[in-house]
């Protein structure tokens, strides 16, 4: 996390090291990103930079937490306030508001990118690995409202969903840009023709591979 002394900082001095520091790692990756070229770019002196922060990885690890905070701001009304909508409009909609997030903030959809594409570097692993409980969290508040409403059979066994949807998650992006685009990951390549995968995700989540046919009761 970052230190005191850039918490402190005027807010637009802090969000203009922010912007230089995305964009140096949107544009090289980790590895090979730069603290001289972000300190250059920011006018900063590099001196300043480790009264702000540990290290590239404290960097990185910042913005990925501005990053969420961010896109949790700009979600749709129906992700803002959830309560009304079944558990599947909700998904759909957190979709749908991550794609045009993207669109808005290429240097994050690049960030994002990056880990999608080197989820094995320890760096990224480790930054994941804290991620991972925030989505968590976010996963099981949304399936406590499911089953409250009556959308998610209250018999789940929730941290094994949860594990699934994260992980199906990251396949369903992968499934997209290798059988759908033919193509490599690029999550600044995200268009609305996402959308069609994100429903036959969901219809898979909803309603599974049994064969149902009308009137005829199902062992669920």
């Amino acid at each position: 996390m970052p230190k005191d002394t850039f918490l402190n900082l005027p807010d637009e001095k802090r969000a203009h090291i922010e912007q230089v520091a995305l964009a140096e790692f949107a544009e090289h990756g980790y590895d090979n990103a730069s603290i001289n070229r972000i300190v250059a770019a920011a006018g900063i002196a590099k001196g300043s930079f480790y009264q702000y922060f540990e290290d590239k990885q404290d960097v990185l690890a910042h913005l990925i937490t501005q990053i969420g905070q961010a896109k949790i701001e700009f979600m749709s009304p129906v992700m803002q306030n959830p309560a009304g909508h079944d558990f599947f409009t909700v998904m759909r909609e957190m979709y749908r508001s991550g794609l045009a997030f993207a669109r808005m903030n290429p240097h994050g959809a690049q960030v994002a990118n990056q880990f999608l594409q080197n989820r094995t570097h320890p760096v990224y692993a480790a930054i994941y690995a804290d991620s991972l409980e925030t989505a968590k969290v976010f996963y099981h508040n949304m399936l406590d409202m499911a089953i409250r409403q009556g959308d998610v059979r209250p018999d789940i066994d929730r941290r094994f969903v949860i594990h699934m949807l994260i992980t199906l998650h990251v396949s369903l992006i992968e499934y997209y840009f290798e059988e759908v685009q033919g193509g490599a990951i690029d999550v600044a390549q995200l268009d609305d023709n996402l959308m069609d995968t994100v429903s036959t995700f969901l219809d898979f989540i909803q309603h599974g591979l049994a064969y149902k046919e009308e009137g005829v009761p199902t062992h669920d």
